[in-house]
């Protein structure tokens, strides 16, 4: 029986790691995997496995980009289910005007790690809504402050003690489309 599968990478084309999304699929598929199919330059990826463990599809994947970069490139795996539950509509309403918002999704290798990073928001000194929902906590972005406000430098200080990586909430839409 096939499992689907989305694969988020951590940290590809910056920092001088620089993963295209032709050789990502032809990796993966090299590696065993089928239906690869990517999703923009920052590396998602939507996959079938037989293996029916997502622990071990990503230990599979991070071994994979090991050997042929020769170098960690953490990847965080999430079953369709996961994503489908993701991408419901947004759990935080966006603040008017909703056009200059967007809704982002930290996802992180735990339930436990996503629940963390939510206590760890809600001791901030501004307050930031957010929602934690599995192993992804959701937040709102005013547009071009995605790296710059209170959580974004939060997310990027916790992603140097855990595996975690930051999505928009319609390239969720798109993953789970490409799931069905």
């Amino acid at each position: 029986m096939m499992n689907k599968y989305a694969v988020f990478l951590r940290g590809v084309n910056v920092g001088g790691v620089k993963v295209l999304m032709k050789d990502l699929t032809q990796l993966l598929e090299q590696g065993g995997f089928s239906e690869v199919t990517t999703l923009l330059a920052s590396g998602n990826a939507v996959l079938n496995s037989t293996v029916d463990d997502p622990l071990v599809v990503q230990e599979q994947c991070n071994e994979l980009l090991r050997e042929h970069y020769q170098r960690d490139i953490p990847t965080l795996v999430f079953t369709q289910q996961e994503i489908d539950e993701l991408a419901q509509p947004f759990g935080l309403p966006l603040p008017e005007p909703v056009e200059q918002h967007h809704g982002y999704l930290t996802l992180c290798a735990s339930a436990l790690d996503a629940r963390e990073l939510g206590q760890a928001i809600a001791g901030l000194d501004e307050p930031y809504p957010y929602l934690v929902t599995g192993r992804a906590v959701q937040w709102i972005v005013a547009k071009g402050t995605s790296t710059t406000n209170g959580v974004a430098k939060l997310v990027q200080a916790q992603a140097k003690r855990r595996v975690l990586t930051t999505r928009n909430h319609n390239t969720m839409l798109r993953i789970a489309k490409i799931l069905r």
